[in-house]
């Protein structure tokens, strides 16, 4: 199990100072608005999420008008081993970097050991991937994807380094050779984030309707821009080796690459309705995104990722019986929560199960 044991705040966002020493797997934060609930949450979550769940610019966490550093400072318990964590915000040269200290060892290889832990979370902000069009969607899925398989993030993270590589080889005019041995290389890693991502939406789909029979049913879908569905590996290689080439000329001036994962747009159906998400109603779109979140939370306890789960105001998207259904699934994935919310009272039924912070 992945647990956070204390929390250390010094000059982060609001927070002057705040020292939580948590002894429970359920954590409510309870305070009015703009008191630093979130902020709580938004510090968790950079111990393995460079931007964390605002995706804030390092120099956005600092507190204003202070002259002492920003750190967080952590006790996690992975698998009954504890580990400090420590993260530091230095500004240097105006510019603001963000340290990361692991039992006080600087290496990048100790966080390999955090390898497989991850922040699941859920915001108000959250509820426009149900309206905001295909490429916010895809982006959700490719985060929870790459939270999931480290493989699939690996693949993605080299794609778009080897994407702007590419467009420094077409604006120099470099020979042709080595844009062949690269555009080889970047249909390699689209052929792994093509199968990936249709294997993750199976496991997905699977959970939905045997495991979350008490929530909205769902359907996820894969709808692709070339019409690829069932191809195999030899002809996944042929096409796209040969759309980077027909691309080259368009992309030098675009300056960008048209080809990419971006081949591929997921759905989002009500069962129940068989309407697209985009066509549901606000209530509707914020319980398939529930669902939607808890068949990610299943899907990583299945693979034994260890995970802690972050669910800011959660009554803003669920409210009464449902809240409860909602709490009694938590609880049984068993998985470390924080809650955020205004008032105490919407905790009532796990009142004697969780820990409170209360925030004035």
């Amino acid at each position: 199990m992945f647990f956070i044991k204390d929390l250390k705040l010094q000059n982060f966002r609001s927070h002057s100072f705040l020292d939580l020493q948590i002894v429970n797997d359920i954590v409510c934060i309870v305070g009015p608005n703009s008191i630093g609930k979130t902020s709580i949450l938004e510090a968790l979550s950079l111990i393995t999420d460079k931007k964390g769940l605002k995706a804030s610019d390092a120099s956005d966490v600092i507190k204003k008008n202070s002259k002492e550093k920003t750190i967080i400072s952590s006790i996690i318990n992975l698998e009954n081993k504890d580990f400090k964590i420590d993260i530091f915000f230095e500004t240097k040269y105006l510019q603001v970097k963000k340290n990361f200290l692991l039992d006080n060892n600087k290496s990048p290889k100790s966080m390999k050991q955090l390898n497989n832990c991850n922040f699941i979370w859920l915001t108000p902000q959250m509820d426009k991937i149900m309206y905001e069009g295909n490429s916010l969607k895809r982006k959700f899925f490719d985060k929870m994807l790459s939270n999931y398989d480290h493989n699939y993030k690996i693949n993605l993270n080299e794609f778009k380094k080897m994407s702007d590589e590419r467009i420094i080889l077409l604006k120099d005019n470099k020979e042709k050779k080595w844009l062949d041995i690269l555009e080889e290389k970047m249909t390699e890693h689209l052929w792994h984030i093509y199968v990936c991502r249709r294997n993750i939406i199976k496991e997905l789909n699977n959970i939905l309707s045997k495991n979350l029979l008490n929530f909205l049913q769902i359907l996820i879908t894969i709808e692709n821009n070339y019409d690829l569905e069932d191809i195999d590996k030899k002809n996944f290689y042929y096409f796209f080796t040969k759309k980077f080439l027909e691309k080259r000329e368009l992309d030098t001036i675009l300056k960008r690459n048209s080809v990419g994962p971006q081949f591929d747009n997921f759905i989002l159906t009500n069962r129940e309705t068989n309407l697209n998400s985009d066509l549901c109603s606000t209530g509707e779109q914020k319980k398939i995104l529930i669902s939607l979140i808890l068949s990610f939370i299943i899907l990583n306890k299945h693979k034994n990722n260890h995970s802690i789960l972050l669910f800011d105001e959660i009554a803003s998207h669920v409210d009464g019986k449902n809240l409860e259904l909602f709490f009694n699934e938590i609880k049984k994935i068993g998985m470390q929560t924080w809650f955020t919310g205004t008032d105490k009272k919407l905790f009532q039924v796990i009142e004697n199960k969780a820990f409170f912070v209360e925030l004035y």
